[in-house]
């Protein structure tokens, strides 16, 4: 109701009333750029695109992610299936990029379930050795 008054007298109403935002870097190239909305983390449509999230925390390509899952047969490397989408959250990739979280050394490909694992086992050989003898002994 306000702003069809204001609208009536000949005042503008906008939802950002300054009209302009802090410059910021963008999350992709670091470039400095002024966002039009609080919401624009990146200066263009290209670092914005599908990869900038493994170019931003993997410091990988397009090419370099084909390559791997050519390479993978796009297939996850410690149970071979597929992978899988998670929800409708966002996620438009059936596997994840496994890395070491210490060095950042991108390992490969892995369903969201193998990864899940490794996170859980916080990446310690010698705890996943005890889960394996666990289940075997199990087994016998």
């Amino acid at each position: 109701m306000l702003s069809t008054v204001l609208g009536v007298i000949g005042l503008t109403v906008t939802k950002y009333p300054n009209g302009y935002f802090k410059d910021k870097k963008c999350k992709t190239c670091d470039e400095v750029f002024t966002p039009t909305n609080p919401c624009n983390t990146y200066c263009s449509p290209q670092c914005k695109g599908k990869n900038a999230y493994y170019r931003r925390n993997y410091g990988m390509s397009d090419a370099e992610l084909a390559q791997m899952k050519e390479e993978q047969d796009n297939k996850c490397v410690l149970c071979g299936s597929e992978g899988f989408l998670i929800g409708n959250n966002g996620h438009s990739e059936k596997l994840a990029v496994d890395h070491d979280h210490k060095t950042g050394k991108v390992r490969g490909l892995l369903c969201h379930n193998c990864n899940r694992a490794l996170g859980l086992f916080k990446d310690n050989p010698e705890l996943m050795r005890k889960a394996a003898d666990y289940i075997e002994k199990e087994l016998r």
